[in-house]
């Protein structure tokens, strides 16, 4: 049977507060609480243990950003740029990523829960040895990424590039891939149990098990 897990949207305030120096708030103070960050570039910030409640961030480019054990609760991204953030043994529940360029993120041994990555850029990126609890990544580019040893109980994919992405020891039991590219997924004969797969998706697959399709 399906176990079903609903992916719950970021739960937001009425009145957001704009905030307009959020570098400063954050090495002062290591949160963001219930503001909305516009056409900003955050940089520079590392060795803190970052909390983000309620936070929309819009426009805002990122860089030189360590973010390793961040805290995220209904926290949305919006046409940001991402790239290259470490985001390691981080907990994120009810966020969502739209539009945003993730290219060489690293995810490793995070938590995600209720988590969203809508028409995103996300080649390279690292979620390895994480925990899936209902992630949802649709209309995006993973090619290359990593999704090695996923402790996974709901990932749903719709329309997405895996090209060459590694899910080696991450069960796929439920996961339906027949709308995605997977041209060159690297997967064990145990992983692919239970997955859902096109015909073509199928054959390609059962060179993995040594059969001859004539």
């Amino acid at each position: 049977m399906i176990k079903k897990i609903k992916i719950q949207k970021p739960k937001m305030p009425i009145n957001f507060k704009e905030c307009n120096d959020a570098i400063t708030e954050i090495l002062d103070n290591e949160k963001l609480e219930e503001v909305i960050v516009k056409d900003d570039k955050i940089e520079g910030i590392e060795n803190l243990c970052v909390t983000l409640n309620s936070c929309i961030f819009s426009n805002v480019i990122f860089e030189y950003c360590d973010f390793i054990k961040i805290d995220m609760t209904d926290v949305i991204f919006e046409n940001c740029d991402l790239s290259n953030i470490n985001f390691s043994y981080s907990s994120l529940y009810r966020v969502e990523f739209i539009n945003c360029k993730l290219t060489g993120c690293n995810f490793n041994d995070s938590t995600l829960k209720s988590v969203t990555f809508k028409n995103c850029l996300g080649r390279y990126s690292n979620f390895a040895f994480s925990k899936f609890t209902g992630v949802s990544i649709e209309n995006s580019d993973f090619s290359f990424a990593v999704f090695q040893e996923i402790k996974n109980e709901t990932l749903l994919l719709d329309s997405n590039n895996l090209t060459k992405s590694v899910f080696s020891g991450t069960p796929l039991n439920n996961v339906d891939f027949t709308n995605s590219e997977i041209d060159g997924i690297e997967v064990k004969i145990n992983d692919i149990f239970g997955g859902t797969f096109s015909v073509n998706q199928a054959l390609d697959l059962s060179k993995l098990m040594g059969i001859i399709v004539k």
